[in-house]
């Protein structure tokens, strides 16, 4: 393998090359690394030099120039206020390193207000764990600017009643369009929760798709009240504890898109898992949770 030839902070000067093939040509972009442990502000965010938060690597980045934050596996980040973490440059990627008790955690603790904002377009969020570490937290992370990304997170809880309400809150009227949600796994069993994603605006083109959401969420796993236009809803596995009918996905009559090929379980009557008149809908299957029995098409086919 080539020598690594630092460009700090854009990234490798000559790329990076195994058995003389290039495998990574040089980024245009600025690349910061983050890590609780081992990082300080004043560093300057180099891989032997990391930053200590997220948000402070945030301040250092240029809107729309692609840069890219990777955060460290055993990274630790604590947001104890209303827009503690706040993603507000465009174009940025967060991307986190690591698996299961390595990957980084971003825990929302003190105030039921804490949340991460997203302030700027474009943003993506990859590989980090999220933690609900307070009673009630109104709204986990808040989305007020177009085309959110959220891949391959994972959502908990730290303790009992330490919970997240909604774990993903769209903005009013248009202003978050385009928000995607895809490959994440999520453990949220209170009993007070509402949604993992409510859909409240008017948004245009959201994507939830291949999710794993195992829950109590007495509204609805996936939806809300917003007329939302074009979106996909897909491939997504839910556990719904919560009686409440048509609580595995929701969305507004006159929403508009694709509601196919989701699997869902809950505590309601079966047949009752989805509600989507506004949409294309086939292949959804739902069951319930106190039988031993297999789940059904819902709507029912005619």
């Amino acid at each position: 393998m080539t020598a690594l030839m630092s460009n700090y902070p854009n990234g490798f000067a000559q790329g990076v090359s195994i058995f003389g093939m290039p495998i990574l040509n040089t980024y245009t972009g600025n690349v910061f690394y983050v890590h609780s442990g081992t990082g300080s502000n004043s560093n300057k965010g180099t891989l032997q030099s990391p930053f200590a938060t997220i948000d402070y690597a945030v301040e250092r980045c240029t809107a729309n120039n692609g840069d890219l934050i990777i955060v460290k596996q055993g990274h630790a980040e604590v947001v104890t206020a209303a827009g503690g973490l706040d993603l507000d440059v465009a174009g940025i990627t967060v991307m986190g390193m690591g698996q299961g008790a390595n990957m980084p955690t971003v825990t929302l603790t003190t105030a039921t207000t804490a949340d991460v904002d997203i302030d700027a377009a474009n943003v993506t969020v990859m590989g980090i764990h999220f933690v609900s570490g307070f009673a009630d937290i109104v709204a986990g992370i808040d989305v007020n600017a177009d085309d959110f990304s959220l891949i391959g997170c994972r959502f908990s809880q730290s303790a009992v009643d330490l919970n997240a309400l909604i774990w993903v809150q769209d903005a009013a009227a248009g202003g978050s369009d385009r928000i995607t949600i895809q490959g994440c796994h999520v453990m949220a069993i209170d009993a007070a929760n509402t949604h993992f994603v409510n859909f409240a605006g008017t948004g245009d083109g959201h994507k939830v798709i291949g999710n794993v959401l195992i829950g109590d969420w007495g509204t609805m796993a996936i939806g809300g009240a917003g007329v939302i236009t074009n979106a996909t809803v897909m491939y997504n596995s839910i556990s719904n504890a919560a009686t409440t009918n048509d609580a595995a996905i929701a969305l507004a009559a006159t929403a508009t898109g694709i509601v196919m090929h989701n699997y869902a379980c809950g505590g309601a009557a079966q047949a009752n898992g989805f509600t989507a008149t506004g949409c294309a809908k086939a292949q959804n299957y739902y069951g319930v949770l106190a039988e031993d029995a297999s789940a059904i098409l819902d709507p029912i086919a005619t």
